[in-house]
């Protein structure tokens, strides 16, 4: 092999291993259906199940431990809202999903604009909104079942309607493995919100169906 072969074998296989090392965007969630997270909200026990993964859409639903419905959400990628209810109101959001992208992979320092709507069903109503998104740093969140590595996104929504303006933080410990936020502290004007996963239970048959149900979520308008 003459010295330039030799020098160009090389290089393409410098080339072909820096390639491999590359971080590359999942091209789906990671989140299984019928994994189940077993949250502190408020002092009240509630399990989180995923019943549905599509594209890049995670549906979460929120019960107590009578078994009854008190939140369904939509997450983009498993932690941007998209659609859902909340305290018996519904809503949806149409935004942009590549200013999303933009975000992935995650890493601390990174971060993105999202501007959109958000229709608020039963209402009739909407208001715009803009969302700085931060990856602000790297967190090991402890559950029963053992440490888990989080990315701690903040996000910081401004949403306006006729006139008005409200703003709040979320600041979520964001599994990117699972696709799951495991803690979730939300300040806003005069109130604050925070919940965590104790522990995290995964399908046995994570390949089987879900069984059918008849359940409604919110439209996604992305």
């Amino acid at each position: 092999m003459s010295r330039h072969l030799r020098y160009f074998s090389v290089l393409l296989l410098f080339l072909v291993a820096a390639c491999d090392g590359v971080e590359r965007v999942p091209a789906a969630p990671g989140a299984l259906v019928g994994t189940r997270a077993n949250i502190k909200m408020h002092g009240q026990d509630v399990i989180a199940e995923v019943t549905e993964v599509i594209d890049k859409l995670v549906s979460t639903e929120f019960r107590d431990l009578r078994g009854e419905v008190i939140r369904e959400v939509n997450l983009y990628r498993g932690f941007f809202p998209v659609s859902g209810t909340d305290q018996g109101l519904s809503y949806e959001s149409n935004f942009d999903e590549s200013e999303l992208e933009n975000l992935f992979p995650l890493k601390p320092g990174k971060s993105i604009g999202v501007s959109g709507t958000m229709y608020y069903v039963d209402r009739g109503q909407s208001a715009d909104f803009y969302t700085h998104v931060e990856v602000v740093g790297e967190k090991t969140v402890d559950l029963k079942d053992g440490p888990r590595r989080t990315f701690v996104l903040q996000l910081e929504w401004e949403f306006s309607w006729n006139g008005n303006t409200r703003k709040k933080t979320d600041t979520l410990y964001f599994d990117a493995e699972r696709s799951m936020v495991l803690k979730s502290v939300v300040r806003g004007q005069n109130f604050q919100n925070y919940w965590v996963v104790v522990s995290v239970d995964e399908p046995d048959n994570p390949d089987a169906a879900p069984e059918p149900t008849n359940r409604r979520t919110g439209t996604v308008l992305i």
